[in-house]
């Protein structure tokens, strides 16, 4: 794709801005082509030539404070030559006092160093040059010189990306540390002791190697030993390591794995994984869906199979053209996936499943028309979340994502194309298998083609693409759109982690004293830690330990797929509750960098191919998961996250009571146990019965209905499961206040408020 130069982004060889010529001359247009830079020898600037530094200087101080932040420099940098590191390095070798600004005169030798010219005379300073201290000490001078060696040896086409690719294989993350600024405050502030991360769980598994580049010194210190009580965060990948780790009976495994700390974080919400389910979070949201239509428009039409089967099919026989994607409730990966247009086609795609008929479960949805091309290709987008809390419900939005893309060009759903996976499933797993899978070596270029990119490169390309339609591209007004689809997203699903919280909650053992999950507040410092050794439990005034158990502080990082149409709407297509952290992609034998060694894994379907980082992969998910674990031990915000407006984006200023009412009365009813039983449903109902217009015999009559078609029942307690019986719940219970209202109501949100009005208890 060669998007062309539009005022919202110049071409990649065109100043963004006038500079002065190096002879002190006036600026230059911004449309002409820029002077070439002095070739390394050339002799150093005379005293008048200094004039060129200002004229730059001032063009890169927006704001004329006589300082040019990092942030103003590295969008200089993306927005010239298309990449992020610049910036960065610029500021690292010539940060002389470390405040993360520059004057003029820290600015000009940085600026003449990058050129290839010798500093100036006034700023030439001890062996070494500037920067050679930070050099030494983070070891960067022998990476340098093996590089510099590395690249005459090669030769390469592009050399830019040539080192982009060598940094990437060569970073050890424990040798390499980023530097981090120093907490800013007084002497205490600046004592304050990194935050520890155990990482125990995950030796040997995908995320390590992401949480290697994020908990680097001096901000963090990773830990792993399973026996250590001394950190501040606990990072399970698994139900059983969670539960394990809560001292669940559960969650008993052959290796000891001592109770988590009650004063530490943990990176899972009870019941998220099995509530991400395709199924379970369909049910979630037709639920609200039919409360609130107007504010759940992002959510396309949907079908539960097998029991809404017939129903697809009529749908299917009355539209011709139309198209439907099934994706199984408990598939990963693209796996299981199929489109079918015809209520024939439908009916063998389901027949040729080995499961259908047993107990084989689906989501079917109507299959977008028109989506957001870019090159003619298809794409989604993978946005991070942060859930620190769900009582009260407190979550972030990272601003940076994933667009993956498919590697055919795009065509509208045929019977003859119908099957083309790579034309219309944008799974990473599915495309990393195409023969037209293209490996990203500069993720922020804007003219990238690569098969993944950074949102953030992303959406310069839709700017570009709009503005080359004679259209404007509003990112605030995308953006807020986002923040609206994943805050009503979560504000369904709260009820139903809060009450599989409370359960989780007293079944942990053994019993200890209940604390609050109460989150702390962004912005707050880290507080130095007792060197006592590990928190022991209080005990209560009564002596007495509390029913109500050990209550963990969780929290969770989400990924939220979300597709475009050609209208710039998303529309949300799933939510992950354990969104890969992997930052390695598979790349084919013949395109690996001579003498690796072919993996053993299955991953390419057996094709001989090797694992190699993935730039794109690195910069976004260290942004999400780095953010996320600083919210969790309530650091300040990260620029990369934005908190979730929940009351700006709810359906109605009733939901959160709405459904808070309807999950105490789901445990007034006894729960996963009792909830759908006659008995149970009576009791919660009492107060409505007692008003009248609703006999006992018509509750009845609803509860055995929905204990042949409609409740689920969950499952055992080796998994960590969510209360799914929740949303059951609240169907039934929007059924009975249907019954109850007749003819009289024809609004089903008021039909249901009336109910649990009538319900409510002390």
């Amino acid at each position: 794709m060669e998007p062309a130069a539009t005022p919202l982004e110049p071409a990649a060889k065109q100043p963004a801005m006038g500079v002065a010529d190096p002879a002190g001359g006036p600026a230059a247009d911004p449309g002409q082509a820029a002077p070439a830079a002095p070739s390394p020898g050339t002799a150093c600037p005379r005293p008048e030539d200094r004039v060129s530094l200002r004229a730059a200087f001032d063009a890169l101080d927006a704001d004329k404070d006589g300082e040019v932040t990092r942030a103003d420099l590295e969008a200089a940098v993306r927005r010239l030559a298309g990449g992020h590191a610049g910036g960065r390095a610029l500021f690292a070798a010539a940060d002389r006092r470390g405040g993360g600004a520059r004057e003029l005169e820290d600015f000009a030798p940085a600026v003449l160093q990058t050129a290839g010219l010798p500093p100036l005379a006034a700023e030439r300073g001890g062996p070494g040059g500037p920067g050679a201290e930070y050099l030494a000490r983070h070891g960067l001078r022998a990476v340098c010189e093996e590089m510099l060696e590395g690249i005459a040896g090669a030769m390469p086409e592009d050399p830019h990306a040539w080192m982009m690719r060598f940094l990437a294989e060569r970073r050890s993350t424990r040798q390499v540390a980023q530097a981090a600024p120093e907490p800013a405050g007084d002497a205490a502030s600046a004592k304050l002791k990194p935050w520890r991360v155990n990482t125990s769980a995950v030796l040997r598994k995908a995320p390590k190697k992401l949480l290697d580049a994020v908990l680097v010194k001096p901000r963090w210190e990773q830990v792993e030993s399973s026996e250590d009580q001394q950190c501040d965060l606990y990072f399970v990948w698994d139900s059983r390591a969670f539960l394990s780790r809560l001292g669940h009976p559960c969650g008993a495994t052959a290796e000891t794995v001592r109770q988590l700390p009650a004063d530490a974080r943990i990176n899972r919400l009870p019941g998220m994984g099995q509530l991400c389910d395709k199924v379970n979070m369909a049910l979630a949201l037709r639920f609200l869906q039919q409360l609130w239509p107007e504010r759940f428009s992002f959510w396309p039409k949907s079908w539960l199979l097998p029991a809404e089967r017939e129903r697809l099919s009529k749908w299917l026989s009355k539209r011709k053209g139309e198209t439907v994607i099934v994706k199984p409730a408990d598939g990963s990966l693209g796996e299981g996936i199929f489109l079918a247009q015809t209520a024939s086609d439908l009916e063998v795609k389901l027949s040729a499943k080995p499961q259908w008929g047993a107990g084989f479960g689906a989501l079917a949805q109507r299959y977008l028309p028109r989506p957001l091309l870019i090159g003619g290709l298809k794409f989604d987008l993978r946005l991070y979340v942060v859930v620190l809390s769900t009582d009260p419900l407190q979550a972030y939005l990272c601003k940076e994502g994933l667009a993956r893309f498919c590697t055919s060009k795009y065509e509208s759903p045929t019977q003859a194309n119908v099957n083309q996976h790579y034309m219309h499933l944008t799974n990473f797993s599915v495309n990393k298998k195409s023969a037209t899978f293209v490996k990203s070596n500069d993720p922020f270029d804007v003219h990238s083609e690569a098969s993944k990119r950074p949102l953030s490169t992303l959406l310069r390309q839709i700017a570009c693409q709009e503005a080359a339609q004679g259209r404007v591209f509003d990112e605030a007004k995308l953006l807020r759109a986002f923040e609206e689809v994943v805050s009503v997203l979560l504000q369904a699903v709260a009820p139903v982690l809060n009450v599989t919280y409370e359960r989780v909650a007293k079944e942990l053992a053994p019993k200890r004293r209940a604390r609050a999950p109460a989150a702390r507040k962004p912005g707050a410092h880290r507080a130095a830690r007792s060197d006592s050794g590990s928190d022991e439990d209080e005990e209560s005034e009564s002596g007495e330990d509390s029913e109500e158990g050990f209550r963990p502080q969780c929290f969770q990082v989400l990924g939220v797929d979300v597709l475009l149409d050609d209208s710039l709407q998303p529309w949300l297509l799933e939510v992950n509750g354990r969104p890969s952290m992997d930052v390695e992609e598979p790349v084919r034998m013949a395109e690996a960098p001579e003498g690796m060694r072919r993996c053993a894994c299955r991953d390419m379907d057996g094709e001989e191919h090797v694992h190699l980082p993935s730039l794109v992969d690195l910069h976004v998910k260290k942004a999400a998961l780095g953010g996320a674990l600083e919210l969790a031990l309530g650091g300040s915000v990260p620029e990369s996250y934005v908190e979730l407006d929940f009351g700006r984006f709810a359906p109605s200023e009733g939901l959160e009571d709405t459904m808070q009412s309807i999950a105490s009365l789901y445990q007034l009813a006894g729960g996963a146990k009792k909830a759908f039983t006659t008995y149970g449903v009576r009791r919660a109902l009492a107060g409505a019965l007692q008003a009248g217009g609703l006999s006992a015999h018509d509750v009845d009559a609803v509860v055995t209905r929905w204990r042949h078609q409609g409740y689920r029942e969950g499952s055992d307690l080796e998994q960590d499961r969510a209360e799914i019986g929740v949303l059951d719940f609240a169907s039934l219970l929007q059924e009975v206040a249907a019954l109850r209202a007749g003819a009289e109501e024809e609004d089903p949100l008021e039909a249901l408020s009336s109910l649990l009005a009538d319900c409510e208890t002390e």
